[in-house]
């Protein structure tokens, strides 16, 4: 009869809806990164913060835009690493961190480049040429990784805080390049008040996914839950609507 009784008790278990289960209150963490999140007068918008709270929405998640928070790059990082129960978006996909966190996504692919100052004129054709540079990273994030394949030691890092300072040394000439998506580039460059004319590609660093972070610790059936949410943002077309709300963001004029 015992023995009965359990294999109902797992049977009900197993035919549970996961949506019947309560998701914990996340530590939602984001960056600085137009068009994908940046703030907007006293809210968080961009395209990767829409996708989020639709998926929390959609997720069974309490949780809405003001529980996002924006923080330094580094901050955040560290938090995601130490703290259960948090999140961190956007986060580029790499092999070095694939077994850090857990991951859902990806929510857009980004190619990374080596850009500089038109009027420096280099020219580069193998990654051994890159070494007598300086580049502008931001603690802690995929360029950093980015770099170091292409063989650059870290003693050739000058290591901010954000992307915006790096633009401002590269235009006041005190490192070589920066790293970064050219749309991201363009943005802050208009942000900063500079002409992105003055400026150029001049290497391919990387192409890799950029997704939702998790804690390590963070359960299976959550994870499920927001891919599935994700899923079906792009599935029902939901996903190209939030981007086009971005275009002047991202938008090479």
């Amino acid at each position: 009869m015992n023995r009965l009784i359990i294999a109902l008790g797992v049977l009900f278990l197993a035919s549970t809806p996961v949506m019947a289960q309560t998701l914990p209150t996340f530590k939602i963490m984001t960056e600085d990164w137009t068009p994908y999140q940046f703030q907007d007068g006293t809210e968080l918008r961009g395209i990767s913060v829409d996708l989020m709270v639709e998926m929390l929405k959609r997720a069974g998640s309490s949780q809405v835009r003001s529980d996002i928070e924006m923080l330094p790059w580094a901050r955040a990082y560290r938090w995601l690493r130490q703290q259960e129960n948090t999140i961190l978006f956007s986060t580029t996909r790499t092999p070095e961190r694939e077994k850090l966190f857990r991951w859902v996504g990806p929510l857009f692919q980004n190619t990374t480049y080596l850009i500089a100052a038109r009027k420096q004129n280099i020219k580069i054709s193998s990654p051994e040429e890159l070494q007598k540079y300086r580049f502008g990273t931001i603690i802690d994030d995929a360029s950093e990784m980015f770099l170091s394949r292409l063989g650059i030691s870290a003693d050739h890092f000058e290591r901010n805080r954000n992307t915006r300072s790096n633009l401002r040394m590269l235009d006041a000439g005190r490192i070589d390049f920066i790293v970064s998506g050219w749309e991201a580039f363009v943005s802050d460059a208009r942000i900063e008040g500079l002409d992105k004319k003055k400026f150029e590609i001049i290497y391919t660093a990387d192409s890799s996914d950029v997704s939702i972070a998790f804690h390590r610790n963070t359960a299976d059936w959550i994870i499920e839950r927001f891919q599935q949410a994700l899923d079906n943002i792009r599935d029902e077309g939901m996903y190209d609507r939030i981007v086009k709300r971005y275009e002047a963001y991202e938008r090479d004029e």
